[in-house]
C-alpha cells in the first residue's frame, strides 16, 4: 500500500488515476479546486482524502502540505503532478497573460508543489511522477505556450531526477500523445475566445491556418486513445522496482519521438508545417 497525492484529480487523467489507485488499495490524496466534485467517490472509497488544492494558490499548497503531514501514515509516498491546461493560437496573437496562465499551471505549480512536498518525499524515499506530453519533445505550430510548458516540465524532471539519485527518490516523466479527456474541449473553448479577440488584420492573416488547426484538432480527438493507456503506465511507474525515466504513451508515439530526435530541423519543420502551407498554396493556386 502507498499514499498517492494527485493534482488535478477532478476530471480526465487525474480522475482516472484517482480511481485506479483507490481500486489498487492505496490511500489517495486527491487535489481539486472544488472538493464537492469528489464527494460521491469518497463515499465509495473511505481511503480517499479530498484536498482543496488550486495548484496556483500558495495558500492551498501550504494547507495541503499541513493536512497531509498531520494525517499521513508510514506508507511510501508518491506525488503525481497531473494538473494542466492547454491554450492554442498564433504566437503573434497570444498575450503575455496567456503565456503566464499556462506556465502558472503547467510549470510553476509543478515546481511549487514538488518543492513543498520534497522533504517528505526524500524522507520516505518516495516517488515523483510528472505528467508531461509528447509536446515536450516535438513543438507543433500554434501550440507554442503548451509545448513550451511541456518542454520545461521535461527539463525540470530531468534535473530533479539527477538530483534525487543519491536520496533514493525516483522521478518519472509520463509523456502521453492525444488522450481522450475533456482537456480538448476546454482548450478549444479557450482558443476560440482568443481567436474572437484578434484584430481584423491578424484574423485575415491567420484565417487559413487557424481553420486547418481546428479541423486537425477534431481529427486528433477522434483518434485519441483511452485514458486507461495512461493509468496503466502510471501504475507501472509507481509499482515497478526499477521504473523507466520516461513512459511514452499513444499511437505511433515512439515514431514521433524518434522523428523529433533524429530528423534534421528543416525536414521536421516541413512535416509539421506542411498542412498549413498546403491549404494556403491550394487556395491561392
Amino acid at each position: 500500500m502507498k499514499e498517492i497525492l494527485i493534482t488535478g484529480a477532478s476530471t480526465g487523467i487525474g480522475l482516472a488515476l484517482t480511481e485506479t489507485f483507490l481500486q489498487n488499495g492505496d490511500i489517495v490524496w486527491a487535489g481539486v479546486r472544488k472538493p464537492e466534485t469528489l464527494e460521491s467517490l469518497q463515499e465509495k472509497y473511505p481511503q480517499l482524502h479530498i484536498l482543496k488544492l488550486d495548484v496556483t494558490s500558495p495558500a492551498d499548497i501550504e494547507s495541503a502540505w499541513q493536512e497531509v503531514s498531520a494525517k499521513r501514515s508510514s506508507h511510501p509516498f508518491v506525488l503525481i503532478n497531473n494538473a494542466g491546461i492547454a491554450i492554442g493560437g498564433p504566437v503573434e496573437a497570444l498575450t503575455l497573460t496567456n503565456w503566464r496562465d499556462i506556465f502558472d499551471v503547467n510549470v510553476f505549480a509543478v515546481v511549487s508543489i514538488t518543492n513543498r512536498f520534497l522533504p517528505l518525499i526524500r524522507a520516505a524515499k518516495g516517488r515523483i511522477v510528472n505528467i508531461g506530453s509528447i509536446s515536450g519533445r516535438i513543438a507543433s505550430p500554434y501550440l507554442g505556450p503548451y509545448c513550451a510548458s511541456k518542454f520545461a516540465v521535461r527539463a525540470f524532471s530531468d534535473s530533479l531526477r539527477r538530483e534525487m539519485r543519491s536520496f533514493g527518490v525516483k522521478v518519472i516523466l509520463v509523456e502521453p500523445g492525444p488522450i481522450s479527456t475533456p482537456i480538448w474541449e476546454k482548450s478549444m473553448d479557450q482558443s476560440m475566445n482568443i481567436q474572437k479577440q484578434l484584430s481584423p488584420e491578424l484574423a485575415k492573416a491567420y484565417e487559413e491556418p487557424i481553420s486547418y488547426l481546428t479541423s486537425a484538432v477534431e481529427t486528433v480527438v477522434k483518434n485519441a486513445v483511452p485514458v486507461s493507456w495512461v493509468t496503466e503506465k502510471v501504475l507501472l511507474a509507481v509499482e515497478s522496482k526499477h521504473p523507466k525515466a520516461y513512459y511514452l504513451i499513444g499511437k505511433y508515439i515512439h515514431i514521433q519521438a524518434a522523428l523529433a530526435k533524429y530528423l534534421p530541423a528543416k525536414w521536421l519543420d516541413m512535416i509539421l508545417s506542411w498542412g498549413y502551407r498546403f491549404r494556403k498554396g491550394r487556395n491561392n493556386a
